[in-house]
């Protein structure tokens, strides 16, 4: 949202500047006045003004666009996966096999043998199945969902949720998770989630969660989440939209 006011302003200032220079040079020149430096530097201005905001409008369009391809070519795919065809299981009738009768058999545990029951094994941390988008009003997706990895568009690298801890991919421990707390894992505590609030552990009040979005206490950011998602989630968000204080 402030960029876009930027870009409003600094229009508003190069179109002023033109047509408030360029109209008094050519009225001078017109009455026999003379070529006024003044108002011929207000109209090159105001014309490289222009030129400098087409290309900045170009190369940031650019930039959205590519954005924009990124999540719509990770969308398309999930979709392929989704809609592969089930294949329908045919079932056999199977003829009722022959009763027989069987002697009953009384059977009496041995009391000089332990019994452990077997579990199936699971991996060391269980995946979330979560797959969601974290969406900055104004700007544009910056953070991506995927199970257990968070990927940060704006920095181009991922984070990895492992039980408490949070990884960053390809550099090692990033953050440690405690209870409704979040802490850099070598440094003090950031977050903390008090209800429908963000708060600064050191600091107080900071953020407001609501309706799938999380916004400043002051408005000028506001975050919409595409999924509801569980706390630490919530957590490590907060850390990485926010940062150290």
């Amino acid at each position: 949202m402030r960029r876009q006011s930027f870009y409003w302003t600094y229009l508003v200032i190069a179109i002023l500047c033109t047509a408030y220079g360029g109209f008094l040079l050519f009225y001078n020149l017109n009455h026999g006045k003379g070529l006024s430096i003044f108002h011929l530097i207000f109209t090159i201005v105001g014309i490289l003004m222009l030129i400098g905001y087409g290309v900045l409008r170009y190369f940031s369009g650019k930039g959205k666009a590519e954005k924009a391809r990124e999540v719509t070519s990770y969308v398309e795919e999930k979709k392929e996966v989704e809609e592969e065809p089930v294949k329908e299981e045919v079932k056999v009738e199977e003829k009722p096999a022959e009763i027989k009768e069987e002697k009953k058999t009384t059977y009496t545990p041995r009391s000089d043998v332990v019994y452990e029951s077997r579990r199936k094994s699971r991996s060391h941390y269980d995946r979330e199945n979560i797959n969601a988008y974290v969406r900055k009003v104004g700007y544009g997706p910056v953070l991506r969902i995927d199970d257990n990895r968070i990927y940060d568009m704006r920095y181009n690298c991922y984070y990895r949720i492992e039980g408490n801890n949070v990884l960053k991919e390809g550099y090692g421990y990033a953050y440690e998770i405690n209870g409704n707390r979040i802490r850099e894992t070598y440094g003090s505590y950031l977050y903390e989630i008090s209800g429908s609030n963000i708060n600064r552990v050191f600091g107080g009040y900071y953020a407001s969660i609501g309706g799938n979005s999380i916004t400043t206490f002051d408005l000028k950011e506001r975050y919409e989440l595409s999924d509801s998602l569980p706390s630490k989630y919530i957590l490590v968000i907060a850390a990485l939209l926010f940062g150290s204080y």
